[in-house]
This record gives C-alpha cells, sequence and structure tokens, in this order.
C-alpha cells in the first residue's frame, strides 16, 4: 500500500505541493488529474525519493522514506514524463543495463527483455539505436525499463502522452496486467477518457492541494444531486404546469424546454422505482397528447467532474514548520572509501556501457588523430635526439641530458586534457545530466557513494589505461629508432593520468552540488579547476622526468588533495542537487553593490583587511627601525652580514616634460590597464578556488605574506627605487586581495565549523562570495587597472 499523508514540498518561495494525502491499495490505480504546474510530478517526484519533501509522511508497504529509501528503489518502477533513453544505445543494451542496476539475474533479464520487446512489437527493431525510435517506441522501451524488474509500485507520469491510439490502448493494456499482477500504480495524465477507462481511484489537483479524490462513480455522485435522464417527447404538452407540479414534487431536478425533458432522480432510488416513474411519466404525458418517443440516462461525465472542482475555492495553505528527522543528504569519509569495495562489479558492467556509446559518438576519433600526431612528434624526437628546432634547443639547455624525456612531458599533456574533454561529456553523470536521463537513474537502487563513484572510477581508469597504451607506443617508438626509452616512468604517467582525471571528476561532482546549472561545473569551474590539476598532478611527473630525489615523497601532494577533494564531495553531496537545473522561478535583479550582504558579511570583510593591515603595518615598523632602505640590506641582516652605510639612493627622476604622451602610449598604457584589472581578478578567483580545497589555509598564509612584504617596501621610504609602482600599484593589489579573502572566509568558516545541512551553508556562502566579489572585489580590480594606466601614461 501507498500512504501519503500531509505532503508538502517547496522551491524558494513556491509552494509545489501543499499538504497532499493519497492511499493507493495493492492491486489499485489512482489517476492524478490536474493543470500543468498542478504539482503532480514533484508528488511522483518525492515518493520516488528523488526529492525531500519539506514535511510529511511517505510510506510504501510500511517503508517509510527517507529511511528505508534504499530497499524502497529495488522495488519501485518510474515511466517519467519523458522517455529520456540513451539514443546511442539499442533497446537491448539500454534494457540490460537497467536489468543489472535493478539486480535481476543475467538469466532472468535476457528472457524477460526478448518477451516485452517482443510483447510491444519492438523484437524487429533490436539492432537499431534508440534515437532513431518514434515517440511511441521510445516510450515503449521506458515502460519495459520501468518494470523489468517486476515492482510492487509504478509511477507513470503522462505515459500515453503523444501516442497513437493504438499504443495507447496497449499501454493501458499493459499497465491493467501489472495490476492484475498487484502493483500498486500511480498514473498522471491529461486525458479524461483514459483516466476513465484505467482509474479505480482519481485524485484531482490544483496549486498543489487535492481538490477532490475517490472512485469514479463518487466524484460523480459528489458532482451531480441524482441519475440525470433525457427525454424526448413527440411534441409539446398543451398545459405543461400539472406536469410542472408533478415533477417538482417527484424528482431532485428537472428542466423542461419544448419537446425535451431532463430531470435527476436520488442516486440511492432503485431500478423498479426508475421504472416506476418512468411508466407514470408516460402515463401523464399520453394524458396530455405529448407521449415521449426516447428515454436515456445521462452520465456524468469526469469532464464535468474535473471542471467543477478546478472552480472550488482552495483551502488556505497552512504554513507547517518541517518535520525535525534524518537528513538524506552527506555522506561520511568512512561510509564513502568503505564503498570502494562494493563498486567492481557496476565498474565492470558500467565501463563497456560507457566505452561503446563514446565510440559511437565520435568524440574518439578527434582524440585519436591528436594522438597520432604527439606520436609523430615523439618520432621526430627520437629521429634527431631532440625536439626539432628551437624548442629542442630550449630543452636542452633547461633539462641537459634529459631533454628527450623531458619531450614525453608534451605527449602526456596533449592525451590526458584532450581525453578529460571527451570523457567527460560520454561518461558518468555529467553524460547523464547532458542528456537528461538522469532522472532515471537516481530512481535505481545505486547509493548515494556509488553516484559519486560512477561519475570518477570509469573516467580514471579509462584515463589511465589510455595514456599507458598511447604513452608505451611513444617510448616503442623511442627504442625503435634507437634511443634510449625511460620505461621506468610508465607506471607514473599512468598514474598522473588516473589521479588527473579522478581530480577532474570528484571536481564536477562537488560542482554539481555548489553549482547546480549543467553547464556550471563545466564551465568557470572546471576551468579553474585546471591550473588546480595540473600543479597536483603534474608537478610530480616533472620531478620524476628530471630524476629528483623528492620524486617519490611529491606523491603525496596528489594523493593528498585527492583525499581531501573526495571528503568534501561526500560532505556535500545531496542526491536533489543533482535534478536542479540552476533556473529559478523568478528573474532576481542584479544588484552590483550589495548593501545587505556587504553589512551581512561585514566581520569577515574586516578580517580580511586586518589580516593585510596587521602584518603590513609590523613589517613597516620593523623594516623603518632597522633603516632598512633595500632589499638588499633586508637579505644582508638575514644573512648576518653586517651592513655597510651605502649613500642613500638619491632619486633621479627627469623633470616632467611638457609635451603631452603620443595617443601610441596612451593606447597601449590603457591597454596595459585593462590587461591588469583582468588579470588581477582571474588571479583573485583562482586563488579563492585553490584555497577552497584546503580550507582556505593558502589564501590567507599568502595574504599575510603578500602583506608583510608590502609593509617593508613602504618602510624603504620615497627615496627607494620604483617606490610608487610598488607602493602606489601593489597596495591597491593588496586591498583587493585583503578585500577578496575577506569575502571568501565565511566559506572556509563553513568548512570548517558548518553545522546542519553544511551543503546549504556552503552555497550561501558562494553565493555571497560572488556578489561581494561584484561589488567590492572587481571595483578595486579596476583601480589596480587605473593605477597602471596612469603610471604607464605618465612615464
Amino acid at each position: 500500500m501507498i500512504r501519503v499523508e500531509g505532503l508538502r514540498k517547496s522551491f524558494g518561495d513556491v509552494r509545489a505541493v501543499d499538504g497532499v494525502d493519497l492511499h493507493v491499495e495493492r492491486g489499485q490505480v489512482l489517476v492524478l488529474l490536474g493543470q500543468n504546474g498542478a504539482g503532480k510530478s514533484t508528488t511522483l517526484r518525492c515518493l520516488g525519493g528523488i526529492l525531500r519533501p519539506d514535511s510529511g509522511l511517505i510510506e510504501l508497504d510500511g517503508l517509510r522514506l527517507p529511511e528505508k529509501l534504499d530497499e524502497v528503489r529495488g522495488r519501485l518502477g518510474v515511466v517519467p514524463d519523458q522517455a529520456r533513453l540513451y539514443g546511442r544505445n539499442t533497446a537491448v543494451e539500454y534494457l540490460e543495463r537497467f536489468g543489472y542496476l535493478y539486480g535481476v539475474p543475467a538469466d532472468v533479464r535476457k528472457r524477460r527483455i526478448a518477451e516485452l520487446l517482443e510483447r510491444f512489437e519492438l523484437a524487429d527493431r533490436t539492432d537499431a539505436i534508440l534515437a532513431t525510435y518514434s515517440r511511441g517506441m521510445a516510450q515503449k522501451v521506458a515502460l519495459i525499463r520501468a518494470t523489468l524488474h517486476e515492482p510492487d509500485w509504478i509511477f507513470c507520469d503522462e505515459p500515453t502522452a503523444g501516442l497513437d491510439p493504438v499504443a495507447a490502448a496497449d499501454m493501458r493494456r499493459y499497465l491493467g496486467e501489472q495490476r492484475a499482477r498487484g502493483a500498486a500504480l500511480i498514473v498522471t495524465t491529461h486525458v479524461l477518457s483514459e483516466a476513465e477507462l484505467m482509474a479505480d481511484r482519481i485524485a484531482i489537483m490544483r496549486r498543489g492541494v487535492i481538490v477532490t479524490h475517490g472512485t469514479l462513480d463518487g466524484l460523480r455522485r459528489e458532482a451531480e444531486a441524482g441519475r440525470r435522464f433525457a427525454v424526448r417527447l413527440s411534441r409539446m404538452p398543451a398545459d405543461p404546469e400539472p406536469l410542472r407540479a408533478w415533477l417538482r414534487e417527484q424528482t431532485v431536478a428537472f428542466e423542461l424546454n419544448d419537446d425535451r425533458i431532463t430531470y435527476s432522480l436520488g442516486w440511492e432510488t432503485s431500478i423498479a422505482d426508475r421504472a416506476d416513474f418512468a411508466a407514470e411519466l408516460q402515463k401523464r404525458l399520453a394524458t396530455a397528447g405529448a407521449p415521449y418517443y426516447q428515454l436515456e440516462e445521462e452520465q456524468v461525465t469526469l469532464e464535468s467532474v474535473y471542471l467543477k472542482a478546478m472552480e472550488q475555492p482552495l483551502p488556505p495553505s497552512a504554513e507547517v514548520a518541517a518535520a525535525p528527522g534524518r537528513v538524506a543528504s552527506g555522506i561520511g569519509a568512512l561510509r564513502m572509501f568503505g564503498s570502494l569495495r562494493s563498486q567492481w562489479g557496476l565498474l565492470r558492467h558500467s565501463l563497456p556501457f560507457y566505452v561503446s556509446s563514446w565510440w559511437r559518438r565520435g568524440d574518439l576519433s578527434w582524440v585519436m588523430y591528436l594522438n597520432a600526431f604527439v606520436l609523430l612528434l615523439v618520432a621526430g624526437t627520437s629521429l634527431f635526439g631532440q625536439l626539432p628546432g628551437v624548442l629542442g634547443q630550449v630543452a636542452q639547455k633547461f633539462t641537459g641530458g634529459t631533454a628527450l624525456q623531458a619531450g614525453l612531458l608534451l605527449p602526456l599533456f596533449f592525451m590526458s586534457f584532450a581525453l578529460l574533454e571527451s570523457i567527460k561529456s560520454s561518461i558518468g553523470i555529467w553524460w547523464e545530466k547532458a542528456q537528461q536521463s538522469l532522472e532515471v537513474l537516481l530512481y535505481t537502487p545505486i547509493d548515494d557513494p556509488s553516484l559519486i563513484w560512477l561519475e570518477v572510477l570509469p573516467g580514471a581508469v579509462v584515463s589511465a589505461v589510455w595514456v599507458t597504451l598511447w604513452m608505451g607506443a611513444g617510448m616503442a617508438l623511442l627504442s625503435l629508432f634507437g634511443q634510449s626509452a625511460p620505461w621506468d616512468l610508465l607506471p607514473v604517467f599512468a598514474f598522473v593520468a588516473a589521479v588527473t582525471a579522478y581530480w577532474a571528476a570528484m571536481g564536477r561532482m562537488l560542482g554539481f552540488m555548489l553549482f547546480p546549472r549543467e553547464g556550471a561545473a563545466g564551465g568557470a569551474w572546471s576551468f579553474l579547476l585546471s591550473p588546480v590539476s595540473a600543479a597536483v598532478a603534474d608537478l610530480p611527473l616533472a620531478l620524476f622526468v628530471f630524476r629528483s630525489p623528492l620524486a617519490i615523497a611529491s606523491l603525496l601532494l596528489p594523493l593528498t588533495a585527492c583525499f581531501a577533494l573526495t571528503v568534501l564531495c561526500g560532505t556535500t553531496f545531496d542526491r536533489e542537487r543533482l535534478m536542479e537545473t540552476g533556473i529559478g522561478r523568478t528573474k532576481r535583479r542584479r544588484v552590483w553593490l550589495p548593501i545587505a550582504v556587504v553589512r551581512r558579511n561585514a566581520v569577515a570583510i574586516a578580517a580580511g583587511l586586518l589580516l593585510a593591515i596587521a602584518p603590513a603595518g609590523v613589517a613597516a615598523a620593523v623594516t623603518v627601525g632597522s633603516g632598512w632602505h633595500s632589499w638588499s640590506e633586508v637579505g644582508a641582516t638575514a644573512r648576518g652580514q653586517a651592513q655597510n652605510d651605502p649613500a642613500p639612493f638619491v632619486s633621479t627622476a627627469v623633470a616632467s616634460k611638457t609635451s603631452q604622451a603620443s595617443g601610441t602610449t596612451i593606447a597601449a598604457a590603457g591597454l596595459a590597464g585593462i590587461v591588469a584589472t583582468l588579470a588581477l581578478m582571474l588571479v583573485l578567483v583562482a586563488v579563492s578556488f585553490a584555497a577552497f580545497f584546503l580550507l582556505g589555509v593558502p589564501a590567507m598564509l599568502g595574504l599575510m605574506a603578500a602583506a608583510a612584504v608590502w609593509g617593508t617596501q613602504l618602510g624603504f621610504g620615497t627615496s627607494a627605487p620604483l617606490q610608487v609602482w610598488l607602493v602606489g600599484a601593489g597596495g591597491i593589489a593588496l586591498l583587493a586581495l585583503a578585500l577578496n579573502t575577506g569575502a571568501a572566509l565565511p566559506i572556509y568558516w563553513s568548512l570548517v565549523f558548518g553545522s546542519g545541512r553544511r551543503l546549504d551553508r556552503l552555497r550561501e556562502s558562494w553565493s555571497g562570495y560572488w556578489s561581494l566579489y561584484r561589488g567590492i572585489v572587481i571595483p578595486a580590480c579596476a583601480l589596480f587597472g587605473v593605477v597602471v594606466f596612469r603610471l604607464l601614461s605618465g612615464g
């Protein structure tokens, strides 16, 4: 039995579901009717566990959500409002995958797939990819997918929308077979005649509220006072008043218009009494000279029931506080890493599926062409003994005898990052979101850690294997041309490829949590992750290539970074976030100077400024007290050497010219100012993102160090060379850095001391950061650009 009581769900200030109560017994079909936007789909998503209700009770055969959600998913089948298939796969491949995810044994799912494809007349299309299927055929495949494991509960969101009458009738027959099997079904539709054919019970929704519900017969009785009958007369009675008086006494309601009479008898009137009434009516009409020649009962249509329900006033919305309980989000570190032991089966099944889809899309072709080009470069390197041309001379100068091995860094960069761009759009959760099939996957019995690993592990394995094969081919070319190939570096290349893919995929999952727009995790977020991943993974690679003694120890850097990112991703994970699109229901007006946000974060901004002012003041005081006038004197003091007493530097500034700067100088200065502004803006955002993964410690230490350096420069006095540049422009850059760090402090605070809904606190902190970044950090960067322009244009 499906039992729902007091279900409520809001999106911001929009109440999508407001106190819904539903009861569906086994072997029953409940049809949910309502206008577009009434809350039907949201209700089904709450019942399916991919949306978390604000309050209310949901029980399926005594299993309460969300506590027993993992048990429910394996016994649930859902057909969304669209088929949401994988267009690159055949029906057999697609159904085989979901049969595995639902735990159907291999022999059983093979037999059932064949039977159901034959049942729906799709057996002759098993070699065609799903993208070539018509909408009706796709809906049939979606229904097979939802019932392949013979679920106890089936939710269908407009399953016959857009189907021809024959296909719709076949769909209804199949749902009737599931009802006969004992399943409880909830079906939404806009086709009222279809609801009359298949419903055991009907519920009508309006603006998130169930306005009426019951059996079809019960709803008809509520809509009309009694059974309606229509009589056709041979002629109009000469004196209708006696007849009117009699009808007024004997019927619930009646109308007498010309040669037609309609009347209603009470719902409890027996058949015999109805017959007696008809006989008496004919007798009286015959006496009046106007006997009737036709009598029929007019059924109360569901349309009239529906339209009457739409006219009923809605009850006032009750403000109900969310029921306290376990929040079904976030994954602890022990559970996250402990789940790795159970991922082998899913990985073994998912890899061939994803790789085949990837291959059919054609993305591999351009990656292979790129790899072939790189192999030609390796072959040329092998022939010449170094990289060709000027590039080889530069490599020889900096790396000496290891120039040939250093040249292999280039193939790694090409293959790894080009491959990652292809993988992220063809494998895992990103791919599911891109083709709008993620909702179907979320209904399957895949637990939360497995969803994360499904995004991470296939790409990491593919990257490691791919890079290993191509790097092995490159080294084989070196050996073929008589060069010494660093075969011992092959495992390092594979490790770096795997770590880079791991970092990128885990970062995308974190991007889905913090910025749920589909493109956010692949846009600015991925762009800012790329230099971080390069620093984390490629630094150890460089140390191995150059045979540094720190090479092995450097592996701790990517391992620690990946560990920290995994813990952070697990802590912030929320299945509901994956369903978000980032599109608000109302258009927000962007405020470039967010006074309210500045007030709310005033303490953090002040703390950021204090982190800059305190070290700068101390450094300036120490510099003045020590009598330092240049960095050479500071270095000498640090080395413990006695200071000479050099003559103070005397500025030899040339007298200002009376002639104005040329147009070319002003244009160049303006361009330099714009570049300086944009560069500083990008650096500050990159610092915030990079520090985010290390709890903000690098950002705060970097700010204090920069402030100390600037304070020391300030203490040198006005006689120091380039003092206007270093103190003036540097001071503005330091101010921008301090404001940026202060704006990001609430993010780091939420990471360390966040409690309750940590993800919500993080998202609120990031939202505040971007508002402050637009409102106060960008103007500081613009001021820095203006100072650069002024200094350059003034000579």
